[in-house]
């Protein structure tokens, strides 16, 4: 499908969040409430755990096909007995609603490391989601953020803090892209010392990140991201996908 043309007003107006992020378990467990800033959705988004809804949010940020995603988009009626034998009927909210260029929208419920056997509630849940989703022609996925590998979560984190577009950007960038156009096996701060004649390279540095984090210039995520890594045009987001999983096929390694 392509999102890429969409004004997405209807879209605001329905995927508003359904609920508000509260910090129940806060007293026994720190950083578990907050918000981001999306540049994707111009505006704060809020979550609940760090290592899973903020970390991929931060992931959906840095995705070249996520166009737009809402949190706490939706109200899934869900209908139980109580221990009574009273019928329950209540509505459950999934995480996230995303839309990615060429794909259906995906609904996702994001869990916690260190997957256990499904509950009977979650089935339930579960079963009434994909229920919701097909009826509507999503998809439905349950991810766990907390479970990608390590230098994954940490080259993440590290570039959240260059996705702010800076005024001077717009001055070099169109220079840095073509130098990199024929520049091969550049390391970031070579390629940002090969400003050195023009500007301090130290602000051409946050540049070359910030650049990454748009899509425009790829490297190795597998490894930490620093001042040595290789630099090219391209985009991170088709490595990344490998670890969420493809949105239509395998289920990569933290999906299911």
């Amino acid at each position: 499908m392509d999102w890429s043309e969409k004004n997405w007003l209807e879209e605001d107006k329905l995927f508003f969040p359904k609920r508000k992020v509260n910090n129940r378990d806060s007293k026994n467990i720190s950083h578990v409430i907050g918000h981001l800033y999306s540049y994707k959705m111009k505006r704060t988004v809020g979550w609940e755990s760090f290592w899973g809804e903020y970390l991929f949010y931060q992931y959906l940020e840095l995705d070249f096909d996520t166009i737009r995603y809402y949190e706490q988009p939706v109200e899934v009626p869900v209908v139980n007995l109580k221990k009574e034998n009273e019928l329950n009927v209540w509505a459950h909210v999934p995480d996230v609603l995303v839309f990615r260029q060429g794909h259906k929208p995906l609904l996702y419920q994001i869990k916690g490391g260190n997957s256990e056997p499904e509950s009977e509630l979650d089935s339930l849940i579960n079963f009434k989601c994909r229920e919701f989703v097909k009826e509507r022609e999503w998809i439905y996925h349950i991810i766990r953020p907390k479970e990608l590998p390590e230098v994954i979560k940490s080259n993440i984190l590290l570039l959240r803090h260059f996705q702010r577009p800076r005024t001077y950007y717009t001055s070099w960038e169109k220079e840095l892209v073509q130098k990199i156009s024929y520049l091969s096996g550049v390391s970031i701060l070579e390629l940002a010392n090969s400003f050195s004649g023009k500007t301090d390279y130290r602000l051409i540095l946050p540049l070359v990140y910030h650049l990454i984090t748009r899509g425009v210039l790829k490297t190795n995520i597998n490894v930490d991201i620093n001042e040595k890594s290789i630099v090219q045009l391209g985009n991170i987001g088709e490595a990344l996908t490998e670890f969420i999983g493809g949105v239509d096929g395998n289920a990569g390694q933290i999906r299911n």
